[in-house]
């Protein structure tokens, strides 16, 4: 069985004795001589540069200075283990047989091995700083185990900083984490928005940097992913999001702050394509993003064949062109709204109502150029067509339908076709939902979303891409629009 003892114990007994004053000079530097783990003995003593060592201000009480050793012209600090260990809150064990320092706290474990440029840091083996390893080295008559202090205290969460005037290191612990949590960061591209959800009410700052925007959350921060970046799928004007956590030196009367910082596209600016607002009811910073204009060549009414007694419905094909929307076993969703969008025209066009597409083929179109195509051709009702996806549930399947938030015949529509499609289609019912998506919110008419069923879900995903499927998908909707558009007063004729 392994003997387990304390490292300071078992050196402990033996005293540093000073070693003679040196010439005039010198009075900062010390003869240490290092052990060699391959040879089992120690060389040569070299003369080593004293380091003022402080731990949160105060200067650390070491029976051995901390000092500098040099291999192959790199110098590093190095201090005794215990001290150091101790001061941040670890306990240090000795593995005689291994010729190993383990420093535990908590969950955390660090294993030096005597002699090698490489340590385990909660059985991770990372490479330390220089190569200069943890070494038992000769001081006078005291014997002490020397280890990295940039390293170890670094690794339990410790700052270092350096002065080289006077030649010390000071060690500070972090400051308390803050109350606040960013909690999540969401990029929803049917609503061109990102979302950064908190735990508290809202307090950032916003700061225009040209091409970037940022956002810093004061006192905020996110604990699992500190650092990271979002790319969203389908946004014209942001093409990624980064967040990072900073401690005083962004804000000096701060003690933690997030900061976001949002890459704009080429040609968008903040103001006129990005918006950004605090909700302390929501606790969110919503960013809100509108797309310079595309220069599209889009309808600017309706045509000659257009009957003016009937109704216009205007129907969207979800995504299209490079936005492939939702992606499952080589499935995209764009190729599942575009068959269903175009069978359920055919089939209200046999009705005799006018329909718009917002798009007939396999082409990228803007969120708000559909509405604008909607609205140009003074449509009566607009119908976005979709497939759904979960990434937490990929056995959730079902059929729901959107409307903008207290839009009251926006609901109606959508409970139409919401249960026309379910009907139709044999597919779970999950209700109706409420969104601040694009094409429901900058459509002068009643619009709906339907969210056909789940491609994350294999069994549904099956039933999507089957064209008998699809073909009872496009009826519900047609019935659904039929049923909806017979509650309302006929055209003028």
């Amino acid at each position: 069985m392994k003997k387990l003892i304390s490292l300071f114990c078992a050196l402990a007994l033996m005293a540093w004795v000073p070693p003679a004053a040196h010439a005039a000079g010198q009075e900062n530097q010390v003869q240490a001589a290092f052990h060699n783990e391959q040879t089992g003995r120690y060389e040569s003593p070299v003369s080593s540069r004293v380091v003022t060592l402080t731990f949160e201000g105060a200067p650390m009480e070491l029976d051995v200075p901390a000092l500098i050793r040099t291999v192959d012209g790199d110098g590093r600090t190095m201090v005794p283990v215990r001290p150091i260990a101790e001061a941040l809150g670890a306990e240090v064990l000795w593995l005689q047989e291994e010729r190993q320092v383990h420093i535990l706290r908590d969950e955390e474990k660090l294993v030096l091995t005597l002699g090698s440029p490489t340590a385990l840091v909660n059985g991770r083996e990372v490479s330390l700083p220089g190569g200069v390893s943890a070494d038992v080295a000769r001081l006078g008559e005291a014997e002490r185990t020397m280890v990295p202090l940039r390293f170890v205290s670094e690794q339990l969460g410790a700052k270092v900083t350096w002065d080289n005037d006077a030649y010390a290191a000071h060690v500070t612990l972090p400051e308390p984490l803050p109350s606040g949590r960013l909690t999540a960061i969401e990029a929803d591209d049917k609503a061109q928005s990102v979302i950064l959800y908190l735990n508290e009410a809202p307090r950032y700052k916003v700061t225009d940097l040209g091409d970037r925007v940022a956002i810093d959350l004061f006192d905020f921060v996110m604990e699992e992913t500190p650092n990271g970046r979002l790319t969203p799928r389908e946004n014209p004007v942001i093409d990624a999001v980064r967040w990072a956590r900073h401690d005083r030196s962004l804000y000096p009367d701060r003690s933690y702050t997030t900061r976001v910082v949002l890459d704009l596209a080429e040609g968008c600016v903040f103001g006129a394509h990005v918006t950004v607002a605090g909700d302390a009811n929501l606790y969110a910073v919503v960013v809100t993003t509108h797309p310079p204009h595309t220069g599209a060549d889009l309808p600017a009414g309706p045509g000659a064949d257009f009957d003016p007694t009937a109704f216009t419905v205007a129907l969207d094909a979800g995504h299209g062109g490079s936005a492939s929307g939702a992606v499952y076993e080589e499935i995209m969703e764009k190729d599942i709204t575009l068959p269903i969008t175009l069978r359920a025209a055919e089939l209200l066009e046999e009705k005799g109502y006018n329909v718009v597409l917002t798009r007939s083929e396999d082409v990228y179109m803007d969120l708000y150029d559909r509405c604008t195509v909607a609205n140009n051709m003074g449509a009566d009702i607009f119908v976005s067509i979709h497939a759904n996806a979960s990434v937490t549930n990929l056995d959730f399947e079902g059929t729901f339908t959107y409307s903008y938030p207290e839009s009251v015949e926006g609901e109606r529509l959508a409970g139409f076709i919401q249960q026309s499609v379910v009907d139709a289609a044999d597919s779970i019912d999950r209700g109706l939902l409420t969104n601040d998506y694009v094409v429901l919110r900058e459509t002068y008419m009643p619009a709906a979303l339907l969210e056909t069923g789940f491609m994350s879900c294999h069994r549904e995903l099956e039933r999507l891409i089957q064209p008998e499927y699809q073909e009872r998908l496009a009826q519900g909707v047609a019935r659904g629009i039929e049923a909806y558009l017979a509650t309302l007063p006929s055209k003028v004729r």
